[in-house]
């Protein structure tokens, strides 16, 4: 059974138990929902993260949330960055804590893994004024206890001196979010990547970015107008549109 909590914006759907936040609000898209349309759950049994990955949490232990939005074609590439400063955003209002970007936009505290973004497009929905529609999910570590081995991920109660509640993290994200797309629809990209390279870790950095079943290991030099990271190999710089990446000279074990 889930409870509807509605404001201007948004129409938050929360859940106690669910597959997939993200799912939810794709099956909500292709049923005529409007931006604005978001579900978070208490816990997933499904949930999934960039690359087809698992996203685990304990129940009550993380925000998991999705929402759908509307951009423009041109701005989609955008949107990943949108959502992880909109994080930044929403830590720095509500549990002020020294916190990082990784491309695209893994969300770091002191070199682990706070938070986890995953942004989609969903082609059944209809478009609305020539605007696609997209979803975004958040995995945000709250009071996680303790974490898989081989996972290096970080707890916001073990970085704030007091952790807000859930409910006020995801108003929080919610509101700097659509601050964010509303910029990148006026503005383009150059309205966030500026401040996406200042909140960044691992410019300038040796990397070793995984894509499928290769690898590129070079410098990350920066990041190019439409959001791909430009890595200076021994060949030259190549572009990546998608990966993983790892700070490093080699990925870590597992």
């Amino acid at each position: 059974m889930s409870k509807m909590v509605k404001n201007p914006l948004f129409a938050i759907h929360h859940v106690a138990r669910v597959g997939s936040t993200q799912d939810a609000v794709r099956r909500a898209a292709r049923s005529g929902a409007a931006a604005g349309y978001c579900c978070v759950a208490g816990e997933q049994t499904a949930g999934r993260g960039r690359q087809g990955r698992t996203w685990q949490a304990p129940a009550g232990t993380a925000l998991l949330a999705s929402v759908l939005v509307r951009t423009g074609p041109a701005t989609v590439p955008g949107v990943p960055f949108a959502a992880g400063l909109a994080v930044l955003d929403a830590l720095d209002r509500v549990a002020p804590i020294d916190a990082q970007l990784k491309w695209p936009n893994d969300v770091m505290a002191g070199g682990r893994k706070l938070a986890g973004i995953l942004t989609e497009l969903e082609p059944g929905a209809a478009p609305e004024d020539g605007r696609a529609a997209g979803v975004v999910g958040l995995g945000l570590n709250l009071r996680v206890p303790s974490f898989p081995a081989g996972a290096d991920g970080v707890s916001l109660d073990e970085l704030a001196a007091v952790v807000p509640g859930r409910d006020r993290v995801l108003n929080a994200w919610l509101d700097a979010l659509w601050r964010r797309i509303d910029a990148l629809e006026a503005r383009g990209m150059p309205a966030l990547l500026d401040e996406w390279r200042r909140r960044a870790v691992g410019l300038g950095a040796t990397v070793t970015a995984t894509m499928g079943r290769g690898a590129v290991a070079g410098i990350a030099e920066d990041i190019a107008d439409d959001g791909s990271l430009l890595v200076r190999t021994r060949d030259g710089v190549v572009r990546l549109v998608a990966g993983d990446v790892h700070i490093g000279a080699s990925p870590p074990d597992g």
